[in-house]
């Protein structure tokens, strides 16, 4: 069943306009009596039938709403330098796809691009696209251009377990899932400076790494939350 997005989902009679709409009535080609799947981005969904389909807009009656529960994992953020062109496109929706609950853009001082507002509104629009891909009814969150330092004071106030992705020596090799909130750094293109490392090294973070090659920005984020959100959960200290 196709999904499409709504900004407010309650149960009863609903009108999907704009964007969504043009998708339902001339993409996927829907009419009066066709099934749909609609959510609003916040883990809500609810089935659906189309009983009006007009030229921009169409009319839906949505049955019982449903929310998500708790997931295995914790609320895991990535915090990663925006890579170039499509490639910071490809992440987010890669992450998105994954499951990851909040990016943020990370700026630090080999970073080779610093997206504006709009960039980052259309960096929305990718989301709601993999959300409805890959059945997810809670929409990814997207924070703008962060420095490092103030990404670092958050992990630490908030007591998140930090893990860093940064070639060499692994201080974390068999990961365990994420029991609680924690925070992926990922660096730019060229890695994060010594003088990072170096601080990120005092919030304790565990360093992740690959075997034998260097992964390239939006590849290490996406392999390494995929690492932890999919690793065997335990109890204990990681």
């Amino acid at each position: 069943m196709h999904w499409a997005w709504i900004e407010q989902l309650t149960a009863g009679d609903l009108l999907i306009e704009g964007p969504e709409a043009h998708h339902l009535l001339h993409v996927l080609r829907m009419k009066t009596g066709s099934r749909l799947t609609v959510f609003d981005g916040s883990g809500r969904f609810a089935n659906a039938v189309v009983v009006d389909a007009g030229r921009r807009d169409v009319r839906i009656t949505a049955e019982l709403v449903q929310e998500i529960g708790n997931p295995h994992f914790g609320q895991l953020t990535v915090a990663a330098a925006p890579p170039k062109g499509d490639r910071l496109r490809t992440m987010v929706e890669k992450l998105t796809e994954i499951g990851v609950h909040r990016l943020v853009l990370l700026e630090t001082e080999r970073s080779v691009t610093a997206p504006g507002e709009t960039r980052v509104e259309k960096l929305r629009t990718s989301v709601i696209a993999a959300c409805k891909q890959a059945r997810r009814p809670q929409l990814m969150e997207i924070l703008p251009l962060t420095e490092l330092p103030q990404v670092l004071q958050t992990a630490v106030t908030q007591q998140l377990t930090t893990f860093v992705a940064h070639p060499g020596p692994a201080t974390t090799r068999n990961c365990s899932a994420p029991t609680e909130n924690s925070l992926l750094l990922i660096g730019p293109e060229g890695g994060f400076t010594d003088a990072e490392i170096h601080s990120i090294s005092a919030t304790s973070a565990q360093f992740l790494t690959w075997p034998g090659t260097i992964l390239r920005t939006e590849t290490a984020a996406v392999v390494f939350a995929a690492m932890l959100l999919n690793a065997p959960a335990t109890t204990g200290h990681r």
